[in-house]
């Protein structure tokens, strides 16, 4: 029975669609893992909710309202949502004081450069889509940049323009020209740094060097510059033990040399590490006499840490079996033959077991970063696809068996978090019948993919587990099915779902099929009341069915 795609008023007013939006990329409900940069994903016409709220005078800031309020969730698994989110409220024609608020909202709250910049990015790509192609840097954009810019005080701004010197396709230099911004009236420090952005440092040494006020300024911006040229690796990594650089301060030349490698490790926060972890590997410093090696499983280990980081066991699973064997996690084939190509003739070390162990270690540990919700759920996995090889090749690799890793990571956070938390697997016999898999709460990853593997053999049937729960009268808040892929010829989940709803009396309960085997499916486009669907597999998938669970979406 195919799919009956309720649309309810809720689902598909222009309210609920802008949040939506924000936390999968879309107005409807499917989530799609990897990256969504490519330049088709963003444009006007993919968020035309704000369009709808601008033209009503009673909803027209709603935009910024519920920006304001999602961005210190923590749940919203890509920012770039956000910040194209502001760029089109900033484009639109239809309301001047939702303009107006996007910018200042821009100016006041967007502090990191880096999302200042994606804004700018997206805002110049809007103007070139319009209708009329515009240049895009009109009044408004002019005077909320020169705003962002002027707002820091000559320390802060000699900091950001020379840690982040471009992002996005964009550097401060062509963002300052294009805005017209008028320093005289200045500080001399302030002119300085300014200076040094559009002319270089000796032309702003030769201007301003004499101004004491503008010493200071200069002092840091040569030292960074100095820093930049630097080729010997050891005082490189003198100079980033005593000024506190970051990767971001690096030339790419000074990375192949341990000695750097240590004195970054030295201020590098976990999520950084790990985020670097086979980038280092790569190089072939993670050496079992490597000094590197020690740091970095001294700050895998660290338990501590890993809890004050609230890492999610997502990110640290991606990690571990990156490092074990890049080949075999879920990545865009393109992405996967430019890597080879990257590293052909290249031999890498083989992986360290000790590092191995302490991110498995760490990965268990992170489960206890979920948050409780006090909601009761039921998880289904069916990990089928992994019994066979598929004949129609899909653009992941070695992406089915990641199924049972999906539903692992899920159950074993829900299961320390939640105190009412059922397992099963999809069964082959006809009725209702279900098969619990038995996962202590303080079970480790690999105990839980084992008992999960032994149970989850058979396709699934998404609207089962759902009746079966109806049948027993179990109640449930959240129903999770984790699947290797969607049949849309098997999919009744709709009606199962009423039935529950109506039966139960529980008319907020809330479906979640993540197709981990799967880039897309047949639900392209369709609202179905209070079911979210999750294909393929990354690092900020859980996040997104996280907070669809909470209902902030």
């Amino acid at each position: 029975m195919a799919v009956e795609a309720g649309i309810s008023v809720d689902d598909d007013n222009p309210k609920t669609r802008f949040v939506r939006y924000l936390y999968v990329g879309k107005e409807y409900p499917v989530y799609h893992s990897k990256t969504w940069t490519n330049q088709n994903h963003f444009t006007m016409d993919k968020l035309a909710s704000v369009v709808e709220l601008a033209a009503d005078k009673e909803t027209e800031l709603f935009p910024i309202t519920q920006i304001k309020q999602i961005l210190q969730s923590g749940l919203i698994p890509k920012p770039e949502t956000l910040m194209f989110a502001l760029a089109v409220c900033a484009k639109q024609d239809k309301s001047e004081k939702l303009r107006q608020a996007a910018y200042s909202f821009v100016v006041e709250e967007c502090k990191n450069p880096e999302q200042f910049m994606l804004f700018i990015s997206f805002t110049s790509q809007l103007s070139k889509q319009a209708a009329t192609p515009k240049h895009g840097y009109g009044h408004g954009w002019r005077n909320a940049v020169n705003r962002w810019y002027l707002s820091r005080n000559a320390v802060n701004l000699a900091e950001c323009v020379t840690k982040y010197k471009s992002r996005h396709g964009w550097k401060h230099r062509d963002i300052i020209k294009l805005s017209h911004l008028a320093t005289k009236g200045l500080g001399p420090d302030v002119q300085a740094v300014f200076k040094y952005v559009m002319y270089g440092l000796e032309k702003a040494k030769l201007e301003f060097g004499n101004e004491l006020k503008a010493s200071e300024v200069l002092q840091l911006v040569e030292r960074v510059e100095d820093f930049r040229h630097c080729e010997d690796a050891v005082r490189a990594a003198g100079l980033i033990r005593t000024y506190n650089y970051t990767l971001d301060h690096i030339n790419a030349h000074l990375m192949k040399y341990p000695e750097v490698w240590e004195a970054l490790i030295d201020n590098m926060d976990l999520p950084t590490l790990l985020e670097n972890l086979q980038r280092i590997h790569n190089l072939g410093i993670l050496t079992p006499t490597s000094q590197v090696t020690e740091k970095v499983l001294s700050a895998i280990t660290n338990k501590d840490q890993i809890l004050k980081s609230k890492i999610r066991p997502a990110v640290l699973l991606m990690v571990v079996r990156t490092y074990e064997d890049p080949d075999k996690v879920p990545v865009f084939i393109k992405r996967k033959l430019a890597r080879k190509n990257k590293l052909k003739n290249r031999q890498l070390p083989n992986p360290d077991k000790r590092i191995i162990d302490a991110l498995y270690t760490a990965l268990n540990t992170s489960c206890s970063n979920i948050e409780p919700t006090g909601l009761r759920f039921l998880i289904t996995v069916s990990a089928d696809g992994c019994k066979k090889k598929s004949v129609t090749p899909t653009p992941f690799e070695a992406c089915n068996p990641w199924v049972l890793e999906a539903a692992s990571i899920i159950a074993l956070g829900l299961l320390r978090a939640e105190d009412k938390v059922t397992v099963s697997a999809f069964t082959a016999a006809e009725g209702l019948n279900a098969r619990p898999v038995h996962i202590d709460k303080n079970a480790t990853f690999q105990e839980a993919m084992e008992k999960m593997r032994a149970r989850s053999s058979v396709p699934p049937n998404l609207g089962k587990p759902i009746l079966w729960a109806a049948h027993h009268r179990r109640k449930y808040d959240v129903f999770i099915n984790v699947v290797d892929k969607m049949r849309e010829k098997y999919d009744f989940t709709a009606r199962a779902m009423d039935l529950y709803k109506k039966k139960m009396n529980l008319p907020n309960t809330r479906l979640i099929n993540w197709v981990v085997g799967s880039t897309s499916t047949y639900m392209e486009g369709k609202y179905v009341n209070d079911v979210l669907t999750v294909c393929g597999f990354d690092v900020n998938a859980p996040k997104a069915i996280e907070a669809f669970a909470k209902r902030q979406f």
